[in-house]
């Protein structure tokens, strides 16, 4: 009995050990975006508004579906103690000339709003691959923050051994320790930095804060990009996202403008079919029929119109200012897709310049890299004979970290601008970056 208690206690113990195992996942940049690509808020909700633009476009005939009525009516004269019971029955139908441009609309909204789901997509994932980078820079900076802690570490005690054997003053071994002891807020902060940031990016991927997660990747394949011309990017057969934006604009002004037109100027035909039957008689007064209930004859009424607007021939009438108001639109409309043009062309320029001036700034400060951990070294050993003061050791090792820093910061700015100008021309991410 005894065994089995202490069984069931050890098998309590490690069942609430192994609940409280914290779930990690391993992210690569690739797997980050399918994530977020699924569980992403905005992109939930705008996949909700294409599906509503969906139906819209689905059932944008159904103007021209008759209408079905039916109804009954009781009626009692008291007077002549008589009653009647009738049942109609009508259907209707209204065309009208704007039907073809009402269709027209709902396509191009639909049209519209693949555009827009799209480009929600691309944006969360133009979010997530920013900020994936953006991750691995902060993880690195960690690292090499620590790094120089733990450089300043060993430095204060090796001068502590110096200080005993009386080869350096006690001032050297109070400055290197106030070098290292201010070194450990640096690495704090940049860690409060990146564990804030990782929140805010598993929001952004729709995954529950308790989950630990392990980024997969590292800024390097960044340092090796070499420089991009307008030449080398690659070919598409479609425009530009923005220009695609702005030429649905204008295609949905144009159709605004015939529907103006039709209902200015297009005829309208209604018609109507009714039928109807009627039971009448009159009671007695023990309240019995006096004469037999029988229904009528059947009524049948058919009815069509015609309806021509002539409001749309006076210049002054709401009709015709809603048509030059329509054009002025299409008109407005065409002037942002040639300025969007415009604007592409502009920003793809700005950001190869951007980019091939990163490229050339990360070459330069891979050659002060090697620099500073040269001169770190003959400083440490010109320090370690006595020829050279604390200060200069300590300035030669800030030098290391801070090119250090330097060559992963441009690697970031750069992945960014090739983001960015992915997003711009509509390439596939990480085509610019192979």
């Amino acid at each position: 009995m005894k065994k089995n208690v202490v069984f069931l206690l050890l098998l309590g113990v490690m069942s609430g050990l192994f609940a409280q195992e914290v779930e990690i996942l391993n992210l690569t940049i690739e797997k980050a975006v399918e994530i977020a690509l699924e569980n992403n808020i905005s992109v939930k909700k705008s996949s909700i508004d294409l599906e509503k633009a969906k139906i819209a476009d689905r059932f944008s005939w159904n103007s021209i579906s008759p209408s079905f009525q039916g109804g009954a009516s009781y009626t009692s004269n008291l007077e002549e103690n008589g009653e009647s019971f009738s049942i109609t029955g009508t259907a209707s139908l209204n065309l009208s000339t704007n039907l073809f441009s009402t269709m027209k609309a709902a396509r191009l909204n639909y049209e519209s709003g693949l555009m827009n789901f799209e480009q929600t997509k691309r944006a969360v994932e133009l979010s997530v691959r920013k900020t994936f980078y953006g991750l691995l820079y902060e993880k690195e900076n960690i690292q090499l923050q620590k790094r120089g802690l733990e450089t300043s570490r060993k430095q204060y005690q090796t001068n502590q051994e110096k200080f005993s054997n009386g080869k350096i003053s006690e001032l050297d071994v109070m400055t290197s320790r106030v070098r290292y002891e201010q070194k450990k807020p640096l690495v704090e902060s940049a860690e409060i930095t990146y564990r804030n940031d990782l929140s805010s990016f598993k929001q952004v991927l729709g995954i529950d804060q308790k989950v630990e997660i392990e980024l997969t990747g590292n800024l390097d394949d960044v340092l090796s990009l070499k420089n991009i011309t307008m030449e080398s990017l690659p070919a598409s057969d479609k425009p530009a996202p923005e220009v695609q934006s702005a030429e649905k604009s204008v295609e949905i002004a144009k159709n605004s403008l015939a529907a103006s037109r039709f209902s200015a100027y297009g005829p309208s035909v209604s018609a109507s079919f009714r039928v109807s039957e009627t039971n009448s008689h009159v009671r007695d007064a023990m309240g019995q029929p006096t004469s037999e209930t029988e229904w009528g004859d059947l009524a049948k009424t058919l009815t069509v119109g015609v309806n021509i607007p002539l409001d749309g021939l006076l210049p002054w009438s709401s009709s015709s200012a809603q048509i030059q108001n329509s054009k002025k639109s299409v008109k407005s409309a065409e002037l942002n897709l040639e300025n969007a043009k415009t604007s592409v062309q502009v920003q793809t320029e700005n950001y190869l310049r951007k980019i091939n001036q990163s490229i050339s700034q990360v070459t330069s400060l891979k050659s002060n890299v090697d620099l500073a951990r040269e001169t770190y070294s003959l400083t440490q050993t010109a320090y370690n004979y006595g020829k050279t003061d604390l200060l200069s050791l300590q300035n030669a090792s800030d030098s290391v970290l801070s090119a250090e820093v330097s060559v992963k910061q441009q690697a970031y700015s750069l992945i960014g601008a090739v983001l960015d100008l992915e997003n711009l021309l509509g390439i596939q991410f990480g085509t610019l970056a192979k």
